[in-house]
């Protein structure tokens, strides 16, 4: 009689599968952003249409000064000296593009903002006992928000100045309007007195403009930072894709059955 080994007829191959997580871009974060900055811009836009009718103002005041009388005594009026002094004074606000003119990125090493945070050293030790040099294109984003934070400081510091010297006169041309004898007089120190006020407010919105301007560069950084960040992602997802379909490509497993290895042998008892 005969009798045959029994062996398993296959063996099922199973592979774990492979996973990588990739970066998560936050695509609402990035839509409130651009929302943010079209906002700002609407609002640098608003401060400026501001800041151009109290130019207009001032010089519908000038024109009233033109027609009370002689210029010699007007110029001789309480506050007439200082207004005329203040308003011949050149705004401290830089364009945008003589900003940008500044930035190389390299003026973020070693900054601490008084000491408040640590500084961004140009280089840094490596592994091996040597030094890295830091690649200055990647911090040109903060080193343009930190020069124009610098800019506003000037500007406020500024006006600051400029106002105290503007209250003062405010305050003689006040009082002279309230000693005023004649008709006259009175109507040109009231006139003068607007125009001081004019210039006050227009230096307000030199400031309120120069902070507005940091805003709008700080959401254009944030938009354009997001959308590198979507594309260095994306293209890393991509690219995972094209490999991982070249190794399907390549690598197909083949299965076969153990029972082509096995032979029966006559048993006789």
């Amino acid at each position: 009689m005969k009798t045959r080994s029994l062996l398993p007829a296959s063996i099922l191959v199973l592979g774990a599968p492979c996973s990588a997580q990739w970066a998560v871009i936050d695509a609402a974060n990035l839509s409130q952003s651009i929302t943010n900055y079209a906002a700002l811009v609407e609002q640098i836009a608003k401060e400026a249409e501001q800041i151009s009718n109290q130019i207009h103002q001032i010089q519908q005041m000038q024109d009233q000064l033109d027609r009370l009388g002689k210029m010699a005594d007007i110029k001789s009026i309480v506050g007439f000296a200082e207004f005329r002094l203040d308003l011949d004074l050149p705004t401290r606000i830089k364009l945008w593009a003589e900003t940008t003119a500044k930035v190389d990125g390299f003026g973020i090493f070693g900054d601490t903002r008084d000491g408040i945070f640590r500084p961004v050293l140009n280089e840094f030790p490596d592994f091996e006992g040597g030094v890295l040099v830091r690649d200055s294109e990647i911090y040109k984003p903060a080193h343009e928000i930190t020069t124009m934070v610098d800019e506003f400081k000037e500007v406020q510091a500024d006006a600051y100045a400029r106002r105290e010297e503007l209250r003062k006169a405010i305050a003689r041309t006040s009082e002279a309007l309230q000693a005023a004898e004649t008709d006259a007089e009175e109507k040109k120190l009231e006139a003068i007195l607007n125009a001081q006020y004019s210039q006050l407010a227009a230096l307000d919105s030199e400031v309120a403009l120069s902070a507005a301007e940091i805003q709008v560069r700080a959401a254009e950084s944030v938009a354009m930072t997001d959308a590198q960040n979507e594309a260095d992602a994306e293209a890393r997802r991509k690219l995972a894709q094209q490999e991982a379909e070249k190794v399907t490509a390549t690598f197909t497993p083949s299965y076969e059955s153990i029972l082509l290895y096995v032979k029966e042998t006559p048993y006789t008892p």
